[in-house]
């Protein structure tokens, strides 16, 4: 396995040294390798000898792609062999660097409602309850996760790969680790999130020095085991995806952040909060960059939160003062 992550193809030093100083600035680089082995692979495929890279040899790359590969991935795709063409520039070497497609911009997230985020919790514990032997450990497990992707809008990512030690029951925090922008943070807990944590905790599950989720075999769930899990409660209580292409982004457990967003700045605006000093604590808690990540949420669903979109726009509005001519 390791062999096949090694890069092969005349750039091949090229690759490791640009992938070595990502990791010397912070970066998972670890994440961004199978990237560039696809590169790699369409080097030797059609026997390319070169130190730098033409525009022909890129765009026959990029056609190489899966079809199905959406404009957001294609995107991702771009930007990090764009980083990799500075270098190169950087290094004496010629290399073409393409433009970014169009975002895709036509996903639209569900926003539950608090009456539907329940019913999918009483689902998934009425599954817990109903489950043979061997499925209990699965649906334990599914059933506190869903409980954190509700109740503090966490990325799937985040909370899968959570280590025991990660979890402190007695303060009621959670240390995310390489999150997104491979950043670390603390989040705290409602306090009767923390408390089904710590029940959950005593049943034997988590691992000591390992997973606070581990699947039966000791090592952490996959997306698809969440996926699952969560299509089988929307279907239990009667939520049908709409048919869409077989590569195009439906219903998933990531619009359980969507709503957890929406949420909270809505009982914000419900509760009187200043936004000036309130919404950016929001982004923090949640992971965002800034608080444009968190208002983008919004803007993908405009339809179920045009109130607030608005206030989030005159917050926006008042970051800088307008410059008189």
């Amino acid at each position: 396995m390791k062999q096949d992550r090694e890069f092969k193809s005349s750039l091949n030093n090229e690759m490791e040294g640009f992938l070595a100083l990502r990791e010397s600035q912070g970066h998972n680089a670890r994440k961004e390798r199978h990237i560039f082995l696809t590169l790699d692979r369409y080097l030797l495929e059609i026997g390319f000898d070169g130190r730098g890279l033409p525009p022909d040899v890129i765009d026959g790359w990029l056609n190489s792609l899966p079809k199905d590969l959406n404009r957001n991935s294609r995107n991702l795709y771009i930007s990090h062999y764009s980083q990799f063409a500075k270098y190169l520039l950087s290094e004496g070497k010629s290399a073409f660097i393409p433009e970014t497609s169009v975002a895709d911009k036509t996903y639209a997230p569900r926003i539950f409602l608090k009456d539907e985020l329940i019913a999918m919790i009483e689902s998934a514990d009425s599954r817990l309850a109903s489950a043979a032997p061997a499925r209990k450990h699965s649906t334990a497990c599914f059933s506190v996760v869903l409980r954190m992707l509700v109740g503090c809008g966490f990325r799937i990512n985040e909370v899968l790969p959570l280590k025991t030690g990660d979890v402190d029951l007695e303060q009621g925090t959670v240390l995310v680790r390489n999150a997104k922008g491979d950043k670390d943070r603390m989040v705290p807990m409602h306090s009767s999130l923390a408390e089904t944590l710590r029940i959950y905790a005593h049943s034997g599950i988590p691992q000591a020095d390992g997973y606070f989720f581990p699947s039966e075999s000791g090592k952490a769930f996959s997306y698809s085991w969440a996926r699952d899990h969560f299509n089988k409660c929307l279907e239990s209580i009667g939520i049908e995806k709409p048919s869409l292409p077989s590569h195009a982004r439906n219903i998933c457990p990531h619009c359980l952040r969507h709503s957890y967003a929406v949420a909270a700045l809505r009982k914000l605006d419900h509760d009187g909060k200043d936004m000036y000093s309130e919404a950016p604590i929001l982004s923090t808690y949640m992971g965002h960059k800034n608080i444009y990540g968190t208002e983008k949420y919004l803007h993908m669903t405009v339809e179920n939160s045009s109130d607030i979109l608005q206030k989030m726009e005159d917050f926006n509005n008042g970051l800088f003062p307008e410059v008189e001519s």
